[in-house]
């Protein structure tokens, strides 16, 4: 399904309907869709029916059970996104709006492009898929949280409105609102043939789809509609390096490291165009402001436990008579950290990426000058043998050695999304 969703994008250009203001940032926002496409998460109920279709209703309760899993837990969570899905398309329908409601495997360029806005009912892993086929900045996505208690939603409108979706729609068509852009990144991939490369589905792995112990074999000589494709590794010409831009976008992160995490990742990593590095470490993870308070976060971010043990340190080389276990260390312990770890993230709108290496390592060979920084262009050399190039963890590309990726914020890629005032 990834292949041919993404085979599309390459061959069919986007067009775009014209229906918000496209004056001056200063003039008041204007709202008013004909058709909106409403991309829907798979609930987990949903998720297992999918997996095991040949259960019968008790038969699932007894499987789940066997694996620790709450039959009802999950019907009640499924019941709860249900409603407020409908609460979505309900209002919409209301204000003669023409509605379409799909999940992720009916999400086709086809469907994009019919629809005005593209609406999000899930949590921010659903408004991260739908926003990575948008290829456009005309084209608003726009997210509900379907089920507010057990998702954060830091993507989609305020928990206030996960049911009563008609008070949004009404501030949404009085203008009541801002257009708030999100920055996302460009991949350019360069190297031997990359133009077929198919990527993995992930969410098709999780669905046994696709086999997980090879997700990155060699699918790109299987197509019957390209001859090229079914060339014999032996017949393929030696000199096919190319460039080609991966019709994906990405709003949070992109990571870049072997498959399997127990494995060394070895690529040469250049930043803003200085030297080349070679490094070996855990794999580079590439975010946007976006997803600057999201996993690079966790990676990065330093825990009390941590700040109160360097102050000790400090303490003691400095000679220091005040107390590690005083309240002043403690009430400076947690300045530190907070700001320290509010320094990791920033604004969505800023054109620029933060990178980590993450366990790099460092020895007599090795070394990584700067483990994290800000970019404005990122350029990764692969080194690997069994590597990928994942983009907001829903799609996951061959990154082999030789292959090279140029990560870029371009504001033509800037994604359009909402603030209700």
């Amino acid at each position: 399904m990834a292949r041919l969703f993404l085979r599309c994008m390459y061959r069919n250009k986007m067009f775009e309907r014209t229906f918000c203001s496209q004056n001056a940032s200063n003039d008041p926002p204007v709202f008013r869709p004909e058709k909106v496409l409403v991309v829907s998460k798979m609930s987990r109920y949903e998720f297992e029916k999918h997996k095991q279709p040949y259960l019968s209703e008790d038969e699932l309760r007894r499987r789940l059970a066997a694996r620790g899993s709450n039959y009802e837990g999950l019907m009640k969570r499924h019941k709860i996104h249900t409603r407020n899905l409908e609460s979505v398309t309900e209002a919409l329908r209301s204000h003669g709006v023409e509605v379409k409601v799909v999940q992720k495997h009916e999400y086709t360029p086809e469907k994009v492009n019919w629809a005005d806005v593209i609406m999000s009912a899930g949590g921010d892993g659903t408004f991260l898929m739908a926003a990575s086929h948008i290829l456009t900045r005309k084209k608003p996505l726009i997210g509900v949280n379907t089920d507010p208690s057990r998702s954060e939603g830091f993507l989609c409108l305020p928990k206030e409105f996960s049911g009563k979706f008609s008070r949004a729609l009404d501030r949404l068509l009085a203008g009541k609102f801002r257009w708030r852009w999100r920055n996302r990144i460009r991949i350019t991939l360069e190297g031997y043939q990359v133009s077929l490369i198919d990527p993995v589905d992930l969410d098709d792995l999780e669905l046994g789809a696709q086999d997980h112990l090879g997700p990155h074999r060699d699918y790109r000589y299987q197509s019957e509609s390209d001859d090229e494709r079914l060339l014999n590794p032996s017949e393929r010409p030696l000199d096919a390096t190319e460039t080609t831009v991966l019709p994906i976008r990405a709003l949070n992160e992109i990571f870049i490291g072997e498959t399997r995490a127990s494995r060394t990742s070895y690529y040469e990593l250049s930043v803003d165009g200085r030297r080349w590095e070679k490094q070996k470490s855990s794999g580079l993870t590439v975010c946007t402001g976006t997803g600057s308070s999201s996993w690079s976060l966790h990676i990065n971010q330093l825990t009390y436990q941590s700040t109160r043990e360097i102050l000790r340190i400090v303490n003691e080389e400095t000679n220091s008579r005040v107390s590690v276990d005083s309240d002043v260390i403690t009430r400076v312990a947690d300045r530190v950290m907070r700001r320290y770890n509010n320094s990791l993230m920033f604004d969505a709108r800023e054109p620029k990426m933060t990178y980590t290496v993450r366990d790099p390592i460092i020895n007599g060979v090795f070394s990584v000058k700067n483990p994290r920084g800000f970019a404005k262009r990122i350029t990764v050399r692969s080194r690997c043998w069994d590597a990928c190039l994942a983009v907001d963890g829903g799609f996951s590309f061959q990154f082999n050695d030789g292959a090279m990726a140029s990560l870029e914020i371009l504001p033509e890629d800037a994604l359009r999304t909402v603030i209700l005032d």
